[in-house]
């Protein structure tokens, strides 16, 4: 394990240690991480994998937006061409 990854680890653990959670609920986040982090994406950026754990972790968030609102805020939210000329 990288300095970084053994870091965002640790960081996760403090994180999940300080919250008012039942060790299953623990145990289950951890479980989706490694889903999540597995060898084949270990080059994703942090953003990225706090982004997917955010969206395991409050799964009944998650499904309580809009699709349809979603889409729209991304197909306005910028110009994602890229100029090859």
């Amino acid at each position: 394990m990288d300095p970084h990854e053994h870091k965002v680890l640790r960081t996760a653990y403090q994180l999940l240690l300080t919250l008012p959670v039942t060790s299953a609920g623990v145990e289950r986040a951890f479980s989706k991480l490694l889903l999540i982090k597995s060898k084949l994406r270990t080059t994703m950026s942090q953003e990225r994998l706090e982004a997917l754990m955010f969206c395991v972790a409050e799964k009944d968030i998650l499904q309580s937006l809009s699709t349809e609102d979603l889409v729209a805020k991304f197909a306005t939210a910028a110009d994602r061409r890229l100029d090859l000329g």
